[in-house]
Parts: C-alpha cells; structure tokens; sequence
C-alpha cells in the first residue's frame, strides 16, 4: 500500500510539474481535485488524513478565481491545506506563506509575467526565509529569477522557448565561466532554436 501511496504521490508531482507550468492546471484543477476526493473516499473513507486535505483543497478551488494564474492558485491551495496542519510559526507555513506574497507581489508589478518566472520568484523567497540572504542556494536563486526576468520579460517577437534557452545560458555562464561544457552545450541548443526560428 506505501508502494501505492508514493507512486500516486510522484504521478502528482509529475502532473504539477509538466502541467503547471504550461497554465493548463487553471483550466481542470477543481475537476481533478474532486474526481481525486472521490477516489479518495472509496478507497480510504470520511475521516482519513488525506481525505480531510483533499477537501480543503477542494473547498479552496471553488473559492479561487479561475484567471489567477496556476502557480498562484496551486500555491493558495497548499497554503490552505498548510493552515490545517501547522501553527502560524511552523517554518513549513511561514515559506509557503511567502511563496505566495512574493508571486502576488510580482503580479502586481507585472500582470503578464510567465509562469516560469512566478514558480523562481516563490522559490526565492521560501529559500531566502530559509537559509538568508547570503547563503549560496539563494544567490543561484536570484541569478536564476534575474536571468528569467531578464530574457522572459523583456518586448520581442521570440520563441518562449528561445527566451527560456537564452536564460539557462545566461545562468550557466554566471555560474560556470566560459569554458564549460554545460555552456557549450546550451549554447549549441540556443543556436538551433535560432535557426529554427
């Protein structure tokens, strides 16, 4: 049965990683969270763990409105579902807490900022609670964010997926100097979607 559990589990966190980021999640997200619960009941009953979150999910879905987002309304949820388990203190809460602020914040600052950009600048701000400013981790996480904002924000006729090349070897060749086969690599891949364009 743990088998099972950690199976579904590692399916859902595929599904929100492929999917979330694509903006596809808005569109189905309270229809899977319901067809989810209804699993869930059959297979475990009323009062089981996993069942009372798959209701506070559910329950938030249909509160949210469906133009947020998807990183944002995903964020919401969990930070619902968070509420039941933990106190206010509870670092756990305390970074999905600020995952949220700052993908609010940066909507405010820009409404049509690209997912990719909003799930960077949640991750910052849950890592820069966790380790501070000047940890390593955060650092490659604010590179990562102004490479984002850098190539994803910016006016231009390019592919999606040509700015968020750009932005991988723009980040790459902070990191890692000129001479690195990492670069070389992205930078050959950069080359072919210019060619293909």
């Amino acid at each position: 049965m743990n088998r099972l559990a950690a199976f579904r589990s590692l399916l859902s966190a595929l599904f929100v990683a492929v999917v979330l980021p694509l903006g596809l999640l808005a569109v189905d997200d309270l229809a899977t969270a319901q067809a989810d619960l209804a699993k869930m009941l059959q297979h475990y009953g009323e009062k089981h763990p996993k069942v009372i979150d798959q209701r506070v999910r559910v329950t938030e879905l249909e509160k949210l409105p469906t133009t947020e987002p998807a990183v944002l309304r995903s964020a919401r949820v969990e930070l619902a579902v968070m509420l039941t388990h933990y106190a206010e203190n509870h670092p756990k809460l305390r970074a999905q807490v600020a995952r949220v602020q700052a993908i609010e914040e940066q909507l405010k600052r820009n409404p049509a900022t690209p997912e990719e950009v909003l799930t960077a600048r949640g991750d910052l701000a849950t890592l820069g609670l966790r380790y501070g400013d000047n940890n390593p981790r955060v650092a490659a996480a604010r590179s990562h964010v102004a490479a984002l904002e850098k190539y994803l924000l910016a006016p231009g006729d390019e592919s999606h997926e040509l700015r968020l090349a750009r932005a991988e070897l723009d980040e790459l060749t902070q990191r890692y100097g000129a001479g690195h086969p990492k670069i070389k690599e992205q930078a050959d891949r950069v080359a072919a979607l210019e060619r293909a364009k």
